[in-house]
């Protein structure tokens, strides 16, 4: 692991110790320079599941991540550093689907101090510093997030605050890697899967939220949020850029695939 090159892709430039501070500096430096996106996944590209290949392609390629690549690298230079962690098979949308949904993400749990804090820069950037596992609201500006026990051992982090929709459910135990590796497969291959089917990408801007889903682009600030309409192939390039620092080389492709999508999920939005 080049530490130093990890931090100078996220524009870290402090110390290297393992405690809450840096922990925290790192999560949010992170989620600030390395976009969540899917273009591999919704372009039909291989996707490999080691922290190696998520350095090469986030460190030495510039490019972004979704939560296996972004949540495996980071918990590799946590240990680098120092920090005692876990990583922990989580599932979204668990409360609707059930324990199937158990190991579509990836996240990692840090021990400080006796303490333990749930830490996730592979949910679309959306925490911005560690969460400790207590029954609370926390502020991620623009976004809350809550965290609420379950039964048997589990919790349920709300990305939206107290009983909002998105959700994922994880235990404070470790991964079955297995069953991670299983659904990592599965979301990349299986023709229903929301990577293979929408594009995406999220990252924070300075105090702007941005997600992209297909042609629409979603921008949240505290107290108000905006949503753009994709009108071209080259605007989608130029926010890929401008915004996320992506580079799309098969967007002559991928473009059609996006029209498809965005009239399948919007029936009576405008052909275009």
């Amino acid at each position: 692991m080049n530490l130093s090159a990890y931090f100078k892709r996220i524009g870290y430039e402090g110390p290297a110790r393992a405690d809450l501070e840096m922990l925290n500096a790192l999560i949010e430096a992170h989620v600030r320079a390395v976009p969540f996106e899917n273009l591999d996944i919704h372009a039909e590209r291989p996707v490999e599941n080691t922290v190696e290949a998520a350095f090469d392609q986030i460190v030495t390629q510039g490019q972004g991540g979704w939560c296996y690549e972004m949540n495996g690298l980071f918990g590799w230079v946590l240990c680098e550093i120092g920090f005692d962690v876990t990583r922990l098979a989580a599932g979204v949308r668990r409360g609707k689907l059930g324990d199937a949904a158990l190991g579509n993400h990836l996240c990692l749990m840090v021990r400080l101090a006796g303490v333990e804090y749930l830490v996730d820069v592979g949910f679309g950037g959306s925490q911005i510093s560690a969460i400790s596992l207590a029954h609370a609201e926390t502020l991620h500006p623009p976004v809350r997030m809550a965290l609420v026990p379950l039964q048997n051992g589990f919790w349920r982090l709300h990305e939206g605050g107290w009983g909002a929709a998105m959700s994922y459910d994880f235990a404070a135990a470790p991964a079955n890697e297995g069953l991670l590796s299983k659904q990592h497969d599965e979301q990349i291959t299986d023709a229903n899967s929301v990577h293979r089917k929408t594009l995406t990408a999220r990252i924070r801007r300075d105090r702007a939220y941005y997600t992209l889903r297909g042609r629409m682009l979603e921008t949240n600030f505290p107290g108000r949020k905006e949503t753009r309409e994709l009108q071209s192939q080259d605007e989608l390039k130029t926010v890929l850029d401008e915004v996320f620092g992506l580079e799309e080389p098969e967007l002559d492709r991928l473009w059609p695939k996006i029209l498809a999508r965005h009239r399948q999920v919007f029936p009576h939005a405008a052909r275009g």
